[in-house]
């Protein structure tokens, strides 16, 4: 027997029907988290700050922003040239002098409390810097000018040192010859490992860097500074007209010329001033919102001279007294230090290897 249906199944089976419907419909995507910002990348400084009544103290800035003195010496910073050993745990402080006061130099052991040690210089010649070879041992690079033996051989002119002789270069008014030396600090004494004969050209460009044991040295107070980018002069006219018309006002009248200088955030551009030793100056420009910006908050005088140093992201902008840091990715300053002087990342440890035993027979001999 058909039994009649009332109005109340059908509306059951609808509501059912719906409610199987909608628990078979996925669930609403959850939407995605925005992408988070590349963290700022850390850092650690070498710093040089005057000292109260007088001198210098050499410090590290570690990347939570602590300062540690590592040791002060009674000469003015802008005097004062750094080493470090390979494995970060020495280093070595020169003071170059001036016209009546000799150079002199310390060793430091960052991890002493008597940390700063009195460093004899070698003997002869002046010494234009210190060093780190590969096995951390220190080693000075030395110009001598005065007190050589030159003998006539065979219608030839040469230099006399330790039985060896060294033909003497050419010289020309305002070029001296002479000799430029490499001596390794051994215990309590100075060896002498190599002698070449060179031309000494300017006061301000040593003779020792025609020494093989020059390019060797892992750091030296005179050698290039391993985060210093290369400067590339620019040589298409619409990219300086570009800058040109941006800056039209430089801030100062130094000849000289647009240079472009990779960061990890593309290209910095500075002015090279065409000097005796080109010097990089303000203006600073960088590509920032499809625009020729200034670094933020830079706050430089026009006629500064400054150094650049680049690290991973990282952008250090130095001048004589203060420093700049930024994260290139995002073109914004980390860090504002002022009353301070040759600012640079601090040098990042290497593997020492093991010392070789030393020879009867010095190199270059």
């Amino acid at each position: 027997m058909l039994r009649r249906l009332g109005p109340a199944f059908f509306l059951g089976t609808l509501l059912l029907g719906g409610a199987c419907k909608k628990s078979q419909d996925p669930a609403p995507a959850t939407p995605a988290p925005p992408p988070s910002a590349e963290p700022a990348p850390s850092f650690a400084l070498s710093l040089l700050q005057d000292a109260a009544p007088s001198g210098c103290t050499w410090i590290r800035q570690d990347p939570t922003g602590i300062r540690k003195a590592l040791a002060t010496v009674d000469a003015p910073c802008e005097r004062l040239g750094l080493a470090w050993s390979p494995d970060g745990k020495q280093g070595a402080l020169v003071d170059r002098g001036n016209g009546t006061l000799p150079p002199r130099a310390w060793k430091v052991d960052f991890d002493a409390p008597q940390a700063l040690t009195p460093l004899a210089l070698p003997d002869e010649g002046h010494t234009d810097s210190l060093g780190f070879d590969a096995q951390g041992r220190v080693v000075a690079l030395v110009s001598q000018l005065e007190g050589l033996t030159r003998k006539e051989e065979r219608g030839e002119e040469v230099f006399v040192v330790d039985g060896r002789r060294l033909p003497v270069p050419e010289e020309t008014e305002g070029s001296p010859a002479g000799l430029a030396h490499a001596y390794r600090r051994e215990g309590e004494t100075w060896k002498r490992i190599e002698s070449v004969a060179t031309v000494y050209e300017r006061e301000d460009a040593p003779g020792t860097t025609a020494l093989a044991t020059a390019s060797q040295l892992v750091s030296s107070t005179f050698g290039a500074d391993p985060d210093a980018p290369a400067a590339t002069e620019l040589t298409e006219d619409s990219e300086a007209a570009r800058l040109d018309a941006v800056v039209k006002d430089k801030g100062h009248t130094e000849y000289g010329a647009w240079v472009a200088l990779e960061t990890h955030g593309g290209p910095l551009y500075a002015w090279r001033a065409a000097r005796e030793l080109p010097v990089l100056m303000p203006p600073l420009r960088w590509e920032a919102n499809d625009r020729l910006s200034e670094p933020e908050a830079l706050s430089l005088e026009p006629t500064s001279v400054v150094e650049l140093r680049v690290r991973g992201a990282l952008l250090l902008v130095a001048s004589d007294h203060s420093a700049r840091i930024y994260d290139a990715r995002s073109k914004k300053r980390l860090a504002q230090l002022d009353g301070v002087h040759g600012a640079r990342f601090w040098p990042k440890q290497r593997t020492v290897t093991a010392a070789l035993p030393s020879s009867g027979t010095s190199a270059g001999q």
